[in-house]
């Protein structure tokens, strides 16, 4: 089995925002730094303006500092002494507050950080300079915010040019001073490890793929700064893409930057595959917008010669693709690998390539692992179908793709149908694998085969419900035809988007072609650039075409004549790309369904155009100003059109007159920056609109009240029309609408008809807070007045399962008072609110599994938790002293309390049995004593992780040692008892010198006995690394290792270089297995008492006190439920038996380790981790 993960990539513009004073540092540390994060790869911005004393921060400034990931502060000695650097400080330390997705490093530049705290000292003497100017009222407000930004930073830990870290190194820092080079090296280090990295997706069942990545590891000769190019060569279909895949993810973090160029090939030889693959490379590995580039040829062969980077390209066909694009040995530095992937070994022979692997097929033992997981979805065949997997594999010859097609087209098939299709595999060669492919395209009915030829010709990586809505007008029935073909790994969805194997592709692409190999005029679809063009120019098409696809370069727009479209009469499917067409469009095909002219060139559509079959139009990034002057309107309506997407189309003033689009559902109007009008005509479309995506439309100050009419709106995408004030009171006869989204708009007042919106599902406020910004009371009735003046009503929204309202200026006051009434909310974000005492009524929500409330920095208390939250977020409420009852939550899966600086009490959490995912870091006001209780209380809980602060690990864990990885062989198992897991235990602090990295923690075990090696990732989030001691705990389940008794086993933990691992710990979790048959239980004997027994899923864990010896006969209702599988008992291996499950011990440990509660408190931080 393989893992799969992926990450997407963040909304930032910047990666770095650099706030420096000029003067002190902008000509050594600060250039010296800059380009340390631009030789990274780190997109930085650094503005090298001065104001004058009074200017303003100009808003493109405002705007970098909001869209940058991460603040570096340089705090110099005359920082203070500008009243811009103090502003910009402000907006700084305001963007982290609001926004948890930034993350700041203050750099104390030559001065104490208490300077900078308590503004005293040479810092000070810059800062009260500003008390001269302080006079008036708003002037002394400012000076308030400067005080508190200043004071907020210096209690951040950060880097102090005076204090490093012994191990950095300044190999890369050049021309500049030792301590300077030290610092701006473990900088940049930092922020490497925090930026986001690309993981790349692996099939659900990757059998075999381990060993495989481990004889890659050694053709990479780590040890040598060479550069050196590793080949995977092989057929098609072997499984090189997806081994080149697995061996990115394993070793890209060793390289300062890396890039996967997925489908070489193919993207080359479209018009602007060069520039694109080109862009991608620069982008990946320079992390760099593409615009900052001005000649794309000399920036690949110069702008990696100093970084040691891993490039995989993938499905490369001869020399001259790699040379045209610029990759050439001389362009990477010391120590970078190239891996290749081809079926053309000569190319590898071309570029004298020592280092190949060719994959192998899958041996018999894995080619019947994976056959099974395809077609039964166990490892273990059925009884009466043993035989059947093994004369597949053969017919197969070991290839991955040709198994995993055919093994899922056999999925629940019957034993005769097995028969019949390995009889007509004995008719296709062995070699013949597209013919074998081919057996699963016979089996398909005629639309799911014309669905397979559409999507291997046009629709490859396209959103699933856009292709739906296209083939649905094809009347091609897709909803089954699609669930069948992924059935049959003819197809795979991932991200909604359709993909399918090359080797598919081709396939599909060459039944196309049939018999006429080289007349592209008689095939039904036309996909190669050069046959479409080919056609148009020569007018050599035929009625025999369905669809045609030409995409130009956006540099080089293509022209044709319209009479070249005239003989393609039917035409259903047709895209264009920077495409412009010139001649009457009388004769112009009338039957096609869909039309997709990405950047369309006319101000407006031609009118003698007949689109009466159309279903989808898609013109995004047009140049229209309007679909159809007023001059002129088409003359006849497009009545089977449903899908109309204008997005991008900047030029757009005002949407179509709908009255010609009377079946239109769904309307995407994305970032046409000057639509100012929704044409009132939409009411027309009352019986038909479901969606409506008006997101970003910058310049839409209103809607119309038409649009209020339609009685089958179900989504309504306002997002980002920040000039929309205000939504109409007839809000609520939108009866059907089940999403509403209007984050970051300037609306002050939900109507109170929106309590009619009986279906409404989801409701996204973030960011309005023009909502309660002027909400005062008027009289000493505070709840009446709540209800009065609420912008919110929440009245009957029954069905209402997500509630956005973060980042809205909410106090305890202004919480909408009927919030504990929505029965079937579950999730709810109220992240980054002015909160003190939150008194709702959690509990009242019975459905809430997911609570947001992160950032609320004055929350001291919650009244109550639902019982049926899943995940609770409250990281950097620092006030908090006091969770709700835990307990009550029964199915609690994650809590993150990160940064509750003064949490002292979590009251039932040492007794949940459900919680994967403790995050308790830097709340180091708990006593130990509890700390240790829930450590050991989750011992036996699912997989996951607890990260508590802490110096030592437990005693009562019997595997200790002082590094980082600890070394066992299973023992022999007691009690009739059976491995079913082990919990790892870890002591850790971040060598950072006062600062926090990120990291996301890793094992790796080593089973020395039978040559397996597995790594594991139990966080599937970054984790916050602190300068202060912390211990994590984490379980996992001997299904995922099988280890045996007598293994010899090593298991090792890896936080990241910057991580010191004090301590490793482990303990073996067993399940008592009794030994008596059931025909000889025919007595009760005694019964256990319930208060005994402890439930955790589906184990029992029992105290060692009130274990029983076991008993041949009549031993009672303990072993009758035993032997009927109903009990399961947990108990630890330890030095003399002891159970995981301990108590006796802490009492004596508390005082000595309760003096924990007076440490140092670490300092505040905005910080989300």
């Amino acid at each position: 089995m393989g893992d799969s993960s992926g990450q997407t990539r963040e909304r930032w513009s910047y990666d770095v925002f650099l706030s420096f004073r000029g003067p002190d540092v902008r000509s050594g540390f600060l250039s010296h730094l800059y380009k340390s994060l631009v030789r990274s790869g780190i997109y930085t911005f650094k503005d090298d303006r001065e104001l004058e004393i009074g200017e303003s921060i100009p808003p493109e400034l405002m705007k970098a500092i909001k869209n940058s990931k991460i603040y570096v502060v340089v705090l110099s000695e005359s920082y203070a002494s500008s009243s811009w650097c103090l502003d910009e400080l402000v907006h700084i330390m305001r963007c982290l507050k609001n926004d948890p997705g930034h993350l700041v490093f203050p750099v104390f530049y030559k001065i104490e950080p208490s300077h900078v705290r308590r503004q005293s000292g040479p810092f000070g003497e810059s800062f009260h300079k500003h008390r001269i100017m302080c006079t008036s009222r708003e002037s002394k407000w400012k000076g308030y915010q400067w005080r508190k930004a200043l004071t907020s930073i210096a209690n951040l830990k950060g880097h102090q040019m005076d204090f490093l870290s012994p191990y950095l190194t300044s190999n890369d820092v050049d021309c500049a001073g030792d301590s300077d080079a030290e610092l701006i090296d473990q900088l940049t280090r930092d922020i490497l490890r925090v930026l986001p990295s690309s993981y790349l997706h692996l099939p659900t069942y990757a059998v075999g793929i381990r060993p495989r990545v481990g004889r890659i590891k050694e053709l990479m000769c780590f040890g040598l700064d060479d550069v050196q190019i590793i080949g995977i060569w092989g057929m098609a279909g072997i499984g090189k893409t997806t081994l080149a895949k697995a061996a990115f993810n394993e070793f890209s973090h060793r390289f300062e930057g890396r890039s996967f160029l997925e489908n070489f090939r193919d993207y080359f030889k479209r018009p602007d595959g060069k520039l694109h693959l080109q862009k991608k490379l620069l982008s990946d590995i320079l992390r760099k917008d593409e615009a900052a580039f001005n000649n794309m040829d000399h920036a690949v062969k110069q702008r990696f010669r100093n970084k040691r980077v891993l490039v995989v390209i993938d499905d490369v066909e001869d020399i001259v693709q790699l040379h045209s694009v610029g990759i050439y040995l001389s362009c990477f530095g010391p120590g970078s690998r190239i891996i290749i992937t081809t079926k053309n070994k000569h190319l590898l022979e071309q570029l004298d390539v020592e280092n190949i692997y060719s994959p192998k097929e899958l041996n018999a033992d894995e080619a019947l692992d994976l056959v099974s997981w395809h077609a039964f979805r166990s490892s273990e065949p059925p009884e009466e179908f043993l035989q059947f997997p093994k004369r597949l594999v053969e017919y197969c010859g070991g290839l991955p793709l040709a198994m995993e097609v055919l093994g899922a087209f056999l999925y629940k098939r019957s034993v005769s149908e097995w028969k019949s299709t390995l009889k007509a595999l004995k008719r296709i060669p062995d070699d013949n694998i597209q013919a074998k492919l081919q057996i699963s395209f016979d089996a398909l009915n005629a639309s799911q085969k014309d669905i397979f030829l559409d999507i291997s010709c046009f629709f490859i990586g396209m959103d699933k419900d856009y292709v739906d809505c296209i083939l649905d007008g094809c009347e091609l029935e897709p909803v089954a035809g699609l669930k069948v073909l992924k059935e049959r790994c003819l197809i795979t969805i991932h991200d909604n988007s359709l993909m399918m194997h090359d080797l598919l592709r081709d396939m599909g692409r060459y039944i196309v072609k049939g018999t006429s190999l080289r007349n592209c005029e008689r095939w039904s679809r036309l996909w190669d650039r050069e046959h479409v063009i080919d056609v148009l120019a020569n007018y050599s098409g035929t009625d025999e075409t369905e669809g045609l696809s030409l995409k130009a370069d956006v540099t080089a727009v293509e022209n044709f004549e319209v009479k070249a479209f005239s003989i393609l009469r039917k035409l259903r499917l047709l895209q264009l790309c920077h495409v412009a067409l010139n001649g009457s469009y009388e004769n112009f095909p009338k039957g096609f369904r869909w039309l997709c002219w990405l950047g369309f060139p006319e101000e407006s559509f031609p009118i003698n155009l007949h689109l009466r079959s159309l279903v989808v139009m898609d013109m995004q990034k047009s140049n229209l100003k309007r679909l159809w002057s007023d001059q002129k309107k088409p003359h006849e309506s497009l009545k089977e059109l449903k899908y109309l997407d204008l997005s991008h189309s900047i030029q757009l003033t005002e949407t179509p007159d709908f009255s010609y689009l009377p079946n239109l559902e769904k309307l995407f109007l994305i970032n046409c920056q000057r639509l100012a009008k929704v044409h009132e005509s939409i009411k027309v479309l009352q019986g038909s609109l479901i969606l409506i995506n008006l997101s970003g439309c910058i310049k839409l100050g209103e809607l119309p009240l038409e649009l209020y009419t339609l009685k089958l709106l179900e989504t309504l995408i306002l997002s980002g029309c920040s000039q929309l004030e205000r939504l109409d009171d007839a809000l609520g006869e939108l009866e059907s609408l089940t999403i509403l989204k209007a984050d970051y708009t300037a609306i002050t007042q939900i109507p109170s008809s929106s309590d009619q919106l009986k279906k409404l599902k989801e409701l996204s406020l973030h960011g309005c807070k023009e909502l309660w910004k002027h909400r005062q009371y008027t009289n000493s009735d505070e709840s009446s007045q709540v209800a009065l003046l609420s912008p919110l009503s929440l009245n009957g929204l029954i069905c209402l399962r997500t509630l956005r309202l973060g980042s809205c200026n909410l106090s305890d006051e202004l919480v909408p008072a009927n919030l504990g009434s929505l029965s079937s909310l579950e999730e709810l974000d109220l992240q980054g609110n002015n909160f003190r005492n939150l008194q709702t009524d959690f509990a009242g929500l019975p459905s809430l599994q997911i609570l947001k409330l992160d950032n609320c920095s004055e929350l001291r208390s919650m009244f109550s938790l639902p019982k049926k939250l899943r995940s609770l977020y409250a990281r950097n409420c620092t006030v908090l002293e006091r969770t709700p009852d835990l307990l009550e939550c029964s199915v609690l899966q994650s809590l993150h309390l990160t940064n509750c600086y003064n949490l002292v009490e979590t009251p039932g959490l040492e007794e949940l049995k459900t919680v994967g995912a403790i995050h308790m870091e830097m709340c180091n006001n708990i006593p130990y004593s509890d700390r240790e209780r829930i450590m050991q209380g989750w011992a036996v809980g699912a997989n996951g992780g607890v990260f508590v602060p802490g110096s030592t690990i437990p005693e009562w864990v019997n595997f200790k040692n002082g590094t980082r990885s600890i070394s066992f062989t299973v023992p022999e198992p007691t009690l009739n008892s059976v491995l079913v897991g082990f919990t790892v235990w870890t002591t850790y602090v971040s060598q950072q010198d006062d600062v926090m990295s990120v990291y996301i923690p890793k094992i790796t075990l080593k089973n020395q006995t039978k040559g397996d090696v597995w790594s594991r990732n139990p966080a599937t989030d970054l984790i916050r690394m602190y300068r202060e001691k912390h211990i994590w705990q984490g379980h996992f389940s001997n299904e995922d290792f099988l280890l045996e008794t007598r293994d010899e086993v090593e298991v090792s933990v890896d936080f990241g270089d910057k991580v010191a691992i004090l301590e490793t710990g482990l303990t073996l979790a067993y399940r008592e297995v009794p030994e008596v048959p059931i025909e000889q239980l025919t007595e009760t004997g005694d019964e256990v008492d319930n208060e005994q027994l402890t439930e955790t899923d589906d184990e029992v864990v029992i105290d060692e006190s009130q274990r029983r010896p076991p008993r041949k006969m009549g031993m009672g209702l303990k072993t009758l439920l035993g032997a009927f599988g109903l009990l399961a008992f947990i108990v630890v291996l330890g030095k003399h038996g002891r159970p995981l499950r301990r108590h006796n011990h802490l009492r004596r440990n508390e005082v000595e380790k309760d003096k924990e509660k007076n440490a140092t408190l670490p300092i505040f931080s905005f910080l989300d981790y």
